[in-house]
């Protein structure tokens, strides 16, 4: 039987530094040998995907919390917001005093009129160092985001923000003063959901690997949910704890389940 199984990245394949586990490649280069097929699952928008995790071999992706869908080298779909709405959010973010980064599907933007907090300074930095395509939040009319990040502390009104947003996008905390912000309606589950009927798959023939809230639905969704084990907020949502990172989780992952 095929087996779809679904990867999140940043604390499941790749960790601080872009540490990649080498058994994580081995583990997913073999379970495709074997027929399955594997996808990964991310909050990052596409252009944000390295190269060195397309090099691994991948069957498809869904970006952007499930706001792009890609299969076969084609892109399924792609839905962004308005320029209108999202001038609206520049404008949120602006008044609550939060740091932000704007994701879009060929490239992310800061905003010089927002706070920069030190979490956005060292991812900032940190994209400098890999050439990663960013900018400053241009005044174009016709500029539009797939989904948005925000850094938050004591002094944001983030409770005005939350208001604010209600009813276009969901507020998914991952923790440390760092939250998610994905259009209403889309997860990574709602795209996964479109991959499997794609593809006529069951529930009992997926699995997806994650370490966040951000997939939680995924988990739920999947026949068979599995929580890295440093996503303790994952916890409840999965059928089965694996591994740190740093401890071959994803390739235990697999082995266990007898997908390699």
């Amino acid at each position: 039987m095929q087996n779809l199984i679904f990867f999140d990245i940043d604390g499941t394949l790749v960790g601080e530094g872009d540490f990649l586990p080498e058994s994580a490649v081995r583990a997913i280069r073999r379970a495709r040998e074997k027929g399955n097929l594997a996808l990964i699952n991310t909050g990052r928008t596409a252009m944000n995907v390295d190269a060195f995790v397309r090099e691994i071999g991948f069957d498809g992706y869904i970006y952007g919390c499930g706001t792009e869908m890609e299969y076969g080298g084609k892109t399924v779909f792609h839905v962004v917001q308005s320029p209108e709405r999202s001038r609206e959010m520049v404008e949120l973010v602006r008044r609550t005093n939060a740091g932000v980064l704007y994701e879009c599907s060929d490239a992310i933007y800061y905003d010089e009129h927002a706070r920069m907090l030190p979490g956005l300074v060292s991812l900032l930095e940190h994209y400098d160092k890999k050439d990663t395509a960013f900018y400053p939040v241009p005044e174009t009319a016709d500029w539009c985001i797939d989904k948005f990040v925000i850094w938050y502390d004591a002094q944001t009104d983030l409770q005005g923000l939350q208001d604010g947003i209600a009813g276009k996008f969901d507020f998914i905390d991952r923790g440390n003063g760092f939250s998610e912000m994905v259009p209403c309606g889309y997860s990574k589950a709602t795209a996964m959901q479109q991959m499997m009927t794609l593809l006529d798959a069951k529930p009992e023939q997926v699995y997806a690997i994650g370490d966040s809230l951000n997939d939680a639905p995924m988990l739920q969704l999947a026949g068979t949910g599995i929580a890295m084990g440093e996503g303790k907020m994952l916890y409840p949502y999965a059928d089965y704890i694996t591994a740190n990172l740093k401890d071959d989780g994803v390739y235990r992952a697999l082995e266990h389940f007898g997908l390699i």
